[in-house]
């Protein structure tokens, strides 16, 4: 993301009109995205899979504690959600604004949002992509570092954090097509495009 912070912006300038809302979970598009949802998930299983074996080939088995399936499915479930949804609120912050948290229960979705905050285009793009780029390797060096029966559970969180970042692909590809002064509103479980007009 670099180290030169972007001035924030609150109010929508002049000459700006909105140009797409584009709203993922609503009843009609839900199980599209969790359908779509499959599809980084395949990539994070076989990118996780190729890595696991580059490191017991590489580094060698690591024997470790016995640990439950079940506990160890917990802690994945338990610590990837909010996780994910931390990195999208250190991407908030470095963007200048003032992240909140939340869950939307009858949605199913846990949010990081910045109220009222405008994003550019490439900054809104960094920020609904931090988990995929925060998450990923340093669930790999997890693999690497920890005992193998500890690093299979860094392992499943990256193919499940892939899995859950299907609606922040979309909404980047969304941004993308607009130019790169377009402005980004994220509202929890949409978001608004602005555009000069």
């Amino acid at each position: 993301m670099g180290s030169r912070r972007p001035a924030p912006i609150a109010e929508l300038p002049l000459g700006y009109s909105e140009v797409e809302h584009l709203a993922l979970l609503t009843p009609g598009r839900a199980l599209l995205v969790n359908l779509l949802a499959l599809i980084p998930l395949g990539i994070a299983l076989v990118l996780m899979a190729l890595w696991w074996a580059a490191t017991l080939s590489l580094r060698g088995p690591r024997p470790g504690p016995d640990v439950p399936w079940w506990l160890g499915l917990l802690a994945v479930l338990a610590l990837m959600l909010p996780l994910h949804e931390l990195c999208h609120g250190l991407a908030i912050r470095w963007a200048g604004h003032r992240p909140r948290y939340g869950v939307l229960l009858r949605k199913g979705a846990f949010y990081a949002t910045a109220d009222g905050a405008l994003f550019r285009r490439d900054v809104f793009i960094c920020i609904a992509l931090a988990p995929l780029a925060l998450l990923t390797p340093a669930g790999m060096a997890l693999v690497w570092l920890l005992p193998d029966s500890i690093g299979y559970y860094a392992a499943l969180a990256v193919i499940l954090n892939a899995g859950a970042s299907i609606g922040d692909l979309w909404m980047a590809a969304a941004a993308r097509r607009y130019p790169p002064d377009a402005l980004v509103r994220d509202e929890m479980d949409s978001i608004r495009i602005y555009a000069r007009g």
